[in-house]
């Protein structure tokens, strides 16, 4: 009977490790902000879709809304995996010169 019980445990414990990790990675997705990043420098579609490619590889980036016409960035991030730094670093790594930050309000 102790063979079946040792069984039992090898089974059933990889299946119960696996849950913590799934739980961590589901309480960041709920912690997304809203940032609006004036940007100097952007004349035509191809330059939105530069500063998008750029920020978007950080890790922490859920989404990235370029524009020339309005000069701006609308950018979707999780705090605790990228700050405002990374953000503005990775703008000036593409070309582009970072005018201001503005904090978007939250619903």
């Amino acid at each position: 009977m102790p063979n079946y019980l040792i069984l039992l445990f090898i089974l059933f414990l990889p299946a119960s490790c696996g849950q913590e990790g799934n739980s961590k990675k589901n309480d960041l997705k709920m912690e997304a902000s809203l940032i609006e990043v004036s940007i100097g420098g952007m004349t035509c579609t191809g330059c939105e879709q530069t500063i998008q490619a750029g920020v978007s590889k950080l890790d922490g980036i859920k989404s990235v809304k370029a524009s020339h016409i309005t000069a701006n960035a609308i950018i979707e991030y999780y705090p605790s995996l990228v700050d405002s730094l990374k953000i503005k670093e990775a703008i000036i790594g593409t070309g582009y010169t970072v005018n201001k930050f503005i904090v978007a309000p939250q619903d």
